[in-house]
C-alpha cells in the first residue's frame, strides 16, 4: 500500500492544525449580538476634541498622530541637511535658524517625532536647542 503524500514545511503543518481546530466542535459560547448585557458603553472622559487632545492608545496599539504633508517633509528633510552640515557662520545665524524651524514645526511636533524621515530632524534639534527651546518641545510632548 502506498504511503500517504505529506507536504513539508511551516505554512502546511500551520494550514493542517488549522484545518484540525476547524473540525472540533466549540466548547464556548458565542454572546448573542442582541443581548443587551452585552454591550459595552465606552466613555473617553473627554469632552473637548480639539488640537490639543492626543489620543490614549488600547494595549497593543500605536497613537496615529497623522502624517506631514510633501511640503512639510520637504522642509523638514533640507532642515535636517542644514543641521547636519552645520556650516553656519556664526552661533547668532545657527539660533536663529533653530527658531525659525521650531516655528515652522509649532503643532507638528508629535507628527514630525512620527514621520520615519524627519524623526533624525527631532534628534538633532534636542541637541542643539537652549534649554528653553526643549522644555517647551518637551511640554509640548507631554501635552501640557
Amino acid at each position: 500500500m502506498p504511503k500517504e503524500h505529506k507536504k513539508r514545511g511551516r505554512r502546511e503543518e500551520k494550514k493542517r492544525k488549522r484545518e484540525q481546530e476547524e473540525d472540533r466542535p466549540e466548547s464556548k459560547r458565542h454572546k448573542s449580538e442582541d443581548d443587551p448585557d452585552t454591550s459595552i458603553i465606552v466613555d473617553s472622559g473627554h469632552q473637548d476634541d480639539g488640537a490639543d487632545y492626543i489620543p490614549i492608545a488600547g494595549p497593543g496599539e500605536l497613537p496615529f498622530y497623522g502624517l506631514l504633508d510633501e511640503e512639510e517633509q520637504e522642509y523638514f528633510k533640507r532642515a535636517d541637511s542644514m543641521l547636519e552640515l552645520d556650516q553656519f557662520n556664526d552661533a547668532e545665524e545657527r539660533a536663529l535658524f533653530l527658531a525659525n524651524v521650531y516655528k515652522e514645526a509649532n503643532g507638528k511636533e508629535l507628527k514630525i517625532a512620527n514621520s520615519q524621515s524627519c524623526s533624525r530632524l527631532m534628534e538633532r534639534l534636542i541637541l542643539m536647542s537652549t534649554s528653553k527651546q526643549l522644555k517647551a518641545l518637551f511640554q509640548k510632548f507631554s501635552g501640557q
